[in-house]
């Protein structure tokens, strides 16, 4: 079993800084979830089309 050990973090009083964060690095991380279809770029007017309802086939229903 391998056993991975971390930098302290910090306590709720201390500053965090985010300026030893590259850019380069940053893409690295995100390159694995760019991937997977569920964290895909979607279109915003296609994913809020899939959100509603056909209001076509409920009104038939009743």
């Amino acid at each position: 079993m391998t056993t991975l050990k971390f930098d302290k973090t910090p306590t709720p009083n201390e500053a965090i800084s985010l300026d030893d964060i590259s850019p380069e690095k940053v893409q690295e991380a995100w390159k694995e979830y760019e991937v997977r279809p569920e964290y895909k770029k979607v279109n915003k007017h296609d994913m809020i089309e899939a959100l509603q309802t056909d209001t076509s086939t409920t009104d038939v229903e009743k």
